[in-house]
């Protein structure tokens, strides 16, 4: 009972604020219609005053039938210019009021609802002051009953009572079932969500019924768990980007340091032999050239980014692509007193890619396997097929990589030792070509460490087999 006496209340309340609202909103926009009117009629006047003033008498009486209203303009003195004068002078005898004539002689609209003294009925009437030569000389008046706006009004609040009545018993009816059904529930979520606003991200409700109710608080848990991993995916993202600038930011600093440096050093004759001004030019071109590298790696990966595959595919005999590279690698491990050893079966393992590419792969993988181990060990490289994927695998004897540096060795610029600058003429990007190209061929990779034993890096390929398949 105490809740229908409150929604009564509540709706002889709502009722009283929907009337005037309703009220003031229709008459506002009859005020802003008929103003904005009487600023065309203004426009035309200046037009057409001095030279055709029947276009104005005859848009004045497009209007009257139009809008269902009088239009006149009037001078100053309540006079009418054009248009059609009120038998009982009602626009004259307002604007001729003191307040009304300051206002439109100050360049101000009027605007009025009610009861001209001297008249019968109600008018609604707006003014716009008439501005020739920055000086007003008038004022154009667009004025009709008021009895019909009233009465538009009234319909409105009519349809606007009925639906609120309705609405508020059926909202009496069900206001109970749905407090208890819903509201607690839903309050639980409420309180949850600005938990979840104040930072407590990932926070989860407890679904307490398989209903509407339920399915939302299962939606909801749904979303805090996809917000709490989208928003550390941004703020790894955001992570990666600002170490990708500071690290590319590092790797061109360092040779154009070099560069300048040596290159000054030359200009201002500070070079005292032909063989050091040689050993300078050398060292400038060593930095250039690894400045080359940085931007080509940059703008390979880039470029790669951009498409899903590469356009000139074919049949590539791994067996053979890994046997040449490493023979090409092989004086490089004899430098440091490495094993370099190939391990691969007697049948043709064929897969289905860009040779090109693959061969960079693995040269990339060979390249870093020996540059990381000491002198006198090993880089196995073992050719094979497992889980209807080809596989390649490339392991070192150096001192390994620690376990919580391995799923980030594959981003740009990675460093696993950051307290040390970049030894070589390395780039810092040849794992992150590695892996692209292999995602490109529809594969994946790997890497497994163990401190002070080594590391394996292994790709996979879909074997030839499942690719027909697949096709």
């Amino acid at each position: 009972m105490a809740i229908v006496l409150i929604v009564l209340a509540v709706y002889l309340f709502s009722v009283v604020i929907q009337a005037q609202q309703i009220t003031s909103l229709v008459y506002n926009q009859q005020a802003r219609f008929f103003i904005n009117e009487a600023e065309e009629v203004i426009i035309l006047f200046n037009k057409y005053e001095n030279t055709q003033r029947s276009i104005i008498n005859d848009r004045l009486d497009i209007l009257t039938k139009v809008l269902s209203a009088k239009t006149t303009i009037m001078d100053t003195d309540g006079n009418t210019l054009y248009g059609q004068t009120s038998q009982d002078q009602s626009p004259s005898k307002l604007l001729l009021e003191p307040g009304f004539r300051e206002q439109v002689l100050s360049g101000k609209n009027v605007v009025f609802a009610g009861k001209i003294a001297g008249v019968n009925e109600e008018l609604f009437l707006v003014a716009v002051p008439l501005i020739k030569d920055n000086k007003v000389i008038g004022s154009v008046v667009i004025y009709s009953p008021i009895a019909g706006m009233k009465q538009h009004v009234n319909n409105i609040l009519g349809i606007t009572l009925i639906g609120a009545l309705i609405g508020i018993v059926l909202a009496t009816v069900l206001s109970i079932f749905v407090s208890r059904k819903m509201i607690r529930p839903l309050a639980k979520m409420e309180e949850t969500a600005r938990l979840i606003t104040e930072g407590e991200i990932g926070r989860q409700i407890q679904v307490t019924s398989e209903d509407e109710v339920g399915r939302l608080a299962r939606s909801f848990n749904r979303m805090s768990t996809q917000l709490k991993e989208k928003i550390e995916a941004i703020e790894r993202l955001d992570r990666l980007r600002q170490e990708l600038l500071s690290d590319v930011s590092h790797e061109l600093r360092t040779p154009l340091t070099v560069i300048q440096g040596f290159s000054e050093a030359v200009l201002d004759g500070l070079v005292k032999s032909k063989e050091q001004e040689n050993l300078y030019l050398s060292n400038i071109i060593d930095e250039s050239e690894r400045l080359r590298r940085l931007v080509d790696d940059l703008l390979d990966l880039k470029g790669m980014e951009a498409v899903k595959s590469f356009d000139e595919m074919e049949y590539v005999v791994l067996n053979k692509l890994a046997q040449i590279t490493v023979e090409r690698l092989r004086n490089m491990a004899n430098s440091k007193e490495i094993t370099l050893t190939l391990t691969a079966p007697e049948q043709t393992i064929t897969v289905w890619g860009n040779i090109d590419r693959l061969k960079q792969v693995l040269t990339n993988l060979l390249d870093n396997a020996i540059k990381h181990s000491e002198a006198g060990g090993a880089v196995d490289v073992e050719l094979g097929i497992k889980n209807n994927y080809t596989y390649i695998s490339v392991k070192n004897s150096g001192s390994g990589i620690p376990q919580g540096e391995l799923e980030n060795i594959w981003e740009r610029f990675y460093k696993v030792d950051k307290s040390r600058s970049r030894r070589g003429t390395g780039t810092g990007l040849g794992l992150s070509i590695v892996k692209k190209i292999v995602e490109m061929h529809g594969g994946k990779v790997s890497a497994e460490s163990e401190p002070g034993h080594g590391a394996v890096f292994t790709l996979y390929l879909p074997h030839l087999n499942e690719l027909s398949d697949q096709k």
